[in-house]
């Protein structure tokens, strides 16, 4: 199992949300583009894994109404378009970061 961050900050101005790992390492997730990452059974088909979240549909200023911590692997996102049934888990964080620039 992946540690989760040493340290979280969604940065409104900036739209982003900010995430220190225990080693240091610190990575940066566009709000938009974190919330077309969820992988909730509302966004992705549960039987085939296809996206059925049109990413074109979320607003430019979605923003991050609450964040909690769902118990050692994951986050919860509140969104401002109403979303709230994903779970982001560390490792998923992790492998977006690492296949991307994040943003």
């Amino acid at each position: 199992m992946i540690s989760g961050p040493s340290d979280i900050k969604a940065i409104r101005k900036e739209r982003v949300l900010q995430l220190t790992w225990p080693e240091g390492q610190v990575t940066r997730y566009g709000f938009k583009r974190l919330r077309g990452e969820c992988r909730c059974a509302g966004c992705i088909d549960e039987r085939t894994g296809i996206r059925t979240l049109d990413v074109r549909t979320i607003p430019e200023d979605i923003e991050i109404r609450a964040l909690e911590l769902v118990g050692n692997y994951a986050i919860k996102i509140t969104w401002s378009d109403g979303h709230d049934t994903g779970l982001y888990a560390w490792d998923h964080l992790r492998r977006i970061a690492i296949n991307s620039d994040a943003h």
